[in-house]
């Protein structure tokens, strides 16, 4: 059991259902979790087998090498995970990225669950704004919560119940009171811009009650279109904040932003009735939405908004304009920089990233499709898992398997002959289509079950690691156990194949190439902490520029509360920063604020995703859960998660499920013109008629199964939200599901 901490002002003692178990996803051998992989393992040709650290070092070494020397560093592509937490933490991350992007020096190269290398807020970083800009604390201190494409209470329990709900219930009336004397304060309210219903909705009405919760189910891929109309309310009504706007953001850029995003050109009446068609809401709506925001309080003060925007925006649309319309909204009314403000994701878990600049341009090269083409000769995929999370799972898979064959035929071939013999053997393999693959993980998930060298990680716990939370909080999370057998920390692994190719080259004489591989001699965690300290120097994107002159020795001292990143030294002593661009200061090179332009009018599907929306009924929304993680990474191994959801579940509108035949428990078949998923029904008013909804992630039915190729072409993100399928019943509730509860999901008590 882990005790939450209640002098923890993050989150008060409070624990969600999976923190308060992650325990028990910690390695036990009498436990489900004795699965783990505990040593590296080789596939000898028809199965894999245990190997010593040395000999899959040395195999997987020369074979990169052989790739780099013959076809460059970019045929040698990884996907690699970028949070905290148990997915890597500052240490890990910038091991991969030392390794990949100065060591090798590869362009192909991707997070994740995504095609390519890149932020998920390109627009932000091009505003100068940082992804992470508040302070927990401005979530009891606003005067209104706007919420859009995010679902606090089931991806950030602790900080919507801790901080978010106690202003919604007026419970930080005094707090207010301090903070702002002479402003008028009351109990906040919240807009909630979802196409489901979702638990948040419901919590929200029972903490403030319905008159000062605005639920906004906008239509698929419209949120450009009621951000825009928002701003150009706020305008008309001139509720937009004129003295920030003049002081702190660049005057040509904000007149480019009235035009081409706002249409001031135009009738405020015709601009609106185009945006309520296109969002699915009235007129009335929106101008509440702006009101809420944006209009002036008693006495004339400025309202304070925090807004909050993840997947929902971000995997939509259009990811470069759907960032670049919230963060233009926030800066129009001056709602970043200051205490109850901010323009922030709402990240669901730790964060961790430090790397040395991705070497690629932007957009980042795909390298999915570089896989498909065949330019990818050795592939290395760590601490993820994309044959569930990518899109086009299936064909992604099934490019692993195919080019995967033809390697695994030559190393049959030479299974008991010298390392050299084998590598010659494997590169004439890559010669004739075939891919090497490199697994790094902590469970023989989907993806390692196609590797041809798995590496056994360690996770949290077995490790130091550092990362941050959603208001760039920095955190030791001690080592406190051994990792099963013979895994050993990302960072440690990298840090092997590093020193054994810089060994390698400087047996070739290629003293170049070999320096590449330099300052890999990390004796501890810390060692590669203190090296990202020296060397990480953020991109905007971040929100992390740095965290001068901390130590293991002071986050132990600060326990966990940590510290606020970006860290600076004041005489000598590390001090963090509360929120972001509070000294007006923002990250571009003027020094001021930049207005992104987004399209207007909305700009429309694209064609791949127009043909399915023709072509099928339903659309397939898909995300994240309060009770499991998206992949059931953990959780298919504990059975207290397993017994809740031991099937993937498509929630459906009554009516649809009614006109189909399907009741609560049936199992369904969903196929589109990209493949065919499975998942048991779930009927409830979450979602409307048309509308359905499932885990991103799900092992036994993944929705990127049915995800097009589709992505945006200014950052390589595909629209992930973006799924339209028709649905069938193919049978009753399955035996494994017949304890599972089919009760509602988003009623709050």
């Amino acid at each position: 059991m882990i005790l939450p901490d209640q002098a923890c002002r993050v989150n008060d003692g409070m624990a969600s259902v999976r923190g308060a178990g992650l325990a028990s996803t910690l390695y036990a051998p009498d436990q489900s979790t004795r699965v783990r992989l505990s040593t590296p393992l080789l596939n000898q040709g028809q199965a894999l087998a245990p190997a010593k650290w040395d000999d899959a070092v040395e195999l997987g070494a020369r074979v990169i090498k052989a790739v780099l020397d013959r076809w460059g560093a970019d045929a040698v592509g990884m996907k690699f995970f970028d949070h905290g937490g148990g997915g890597g933490g500052f240490e890990n991350n910038w091991a991969v990225g030392r390794f990949f992007f100065t060591g090798i020096g590869t362009r192909t190269a991707s997070i994740h669950n995504r095609p390519a290398y890149n932020s998920e807020v390109h627009a932000a970083g091009d505003a100068g704004v940082a992804a992470l800009t508040n302070s927990y604390l401005d979530a009891q201190l606003a005067d209104t919560l706007f919420i859009v494409g995010a679902n606090p209470y089931e991806t950030q329990s602790n900080y919507f119940l801790a901080h978010m709900v106690p202003n919604l219930q007026g419970a930080t009336l005094e707090t207010k009171r301090a903070s702002f004397p002479g402003e008028p304060v009351e109990a906040a309210r919240i807009i909630i811009v979802d196409p489901r219903k979702t638990m948040t909705v419901s919590t929200s009405i029972a903490a403030a009650g319905t008159d000062r919760v605005l639920h906004l189910q906008i239509e698929p891929g419209s949120d450009i279109a009621l951000l825009n109309a928002i701003a150009r309310v706020a305008v008309h009504k001139r509720w937009h904040d004129v003295g920030f706007i003049r002081e702190r953001t660049e005057t040509q850029t904000y007149e480019a932003y009235l035009r081409s995003s706002l249409g001031v050109d135009r009738p405020i009446d015709e601009f609106l009735k185009e945006a309520a068609r296109t969002t699915g809401l009235t007129v009335a709506q929106i101008e509440k939405a702006a009101s809420w925001i944006a209009s002036p309080k008693a006495g004339g003060a400025r309202r304070r908004t925090l807004l909050h925007y993840e997947k929902g925006l971000i995997w939509g649309l259009k990811n470069y304009e759907n960032i670049a319309a919230i963060v233009d909204l926030g800066l129009l009314t001056g709602n970043v920089g200051k205490p109850g403000t901010g323009i922030s994701r709402l990240g669901g878990h730790q964060e961790g990233y430090v790397r040395p600049p991705y070497p690629g341009g932007r957009p980042a090269l795909n390298v999915d499709e570089a896989l498909r083409r065949g330019e990818v000769k050795c592939f290395w995929i760590g601490g993820c898992n994309p044959v569930l999370t990518t899109s086009r799972a299936a064909a992604f898979e099934q490019n692993l398997k195919e080019r995967g064959a033809i390697v695994n035929e030559a190393l049959l071939a030479t299974a008991n002959a010298p390392v050299e013999r084998r590598v010659t053997a494997v590169i004439e393999a890559l010669k004739r289509g075939g891919m090497f693959i490199l697994g790094q993980d902590i469970y023989l998930t989907e993806s390692m079950k196609h590797a041809h060298l798995v590496l056994p990680a360690a996770q949290w716990g077995e490790t130091n690691l550092t990362s941050i939370n959603g208001e760039r909080r920095l955190r030791l999370y001690p080592k406190f156990m051994d990792a099963p057998g013979d895994a050993i920390a990302d960072w440690a692994i990298l840090a092997r194949f590093a020193k054994k190719l810089r060994t390698l080259y400087l047996a070739d004489k290629n003293p170049l190439m070999a320096n590449r591989f330099m300052d890999f001699d990390w004796r501890t965690a810390e060692d590669v902490f203190i090296h990202a300290r020296y060397t990480f120097k953020g991109d905007g994107n971040d929100g992390i520029e740095g965290y001068a002159g901390v130590t293991y020795d002071l986050l132990r001292k600060l326990g966990n509360n940590g510290i606020q990143t970006p860290v600076r030294l004041v005489a000598g002593t590390p001090v963090g920063t509360v929120r972001m661009h509070e000294d007006g200061r923002f990250s571009t090179p003027s020094g001021k604020a930049r207005f992104i332009p987004s399209p207007q009018p909305w700009p429309g599907y694209a064609a791949a995703v127009t043909a399915q929306r023709k072509k099928y009924r339903f659309w397939i929304n898909n995300g994240r859960s309060n009770h499991i993680w998206q992949t059931s990474y953990h959780h298919r191994h504990i059975p207290f998660y397993n017994d809740r959801f031991p099937a993937p579940y498509l929630e459906m509108n009554a009516h649809d499920a009614k006109s189909l035949g399907i009741q609560s428990g049936d199992m369904v078949e969903l196929h589109n013109d990209v493949g065919t998923v499975q998942a048991m029904a779930f009927v409830t008013d979450a979602v409307k008629k048309g509308h359905t909804f499932m885990l991103f992630g799900q092992p036994r039915g993944a929705a990127g199964d049915l995800i097009s190729e589709h992505v945006d072409p200014s950052t390589t993100i595909p629209y992930y939200k973006g799924v339209w399928a028709d649905i069938k019943r193919i049978g009753p509730m399955p035996e494994s599901a017949r304890k599972s509860s089919l009760a509602p999901t988003n009623i709050a008590e």
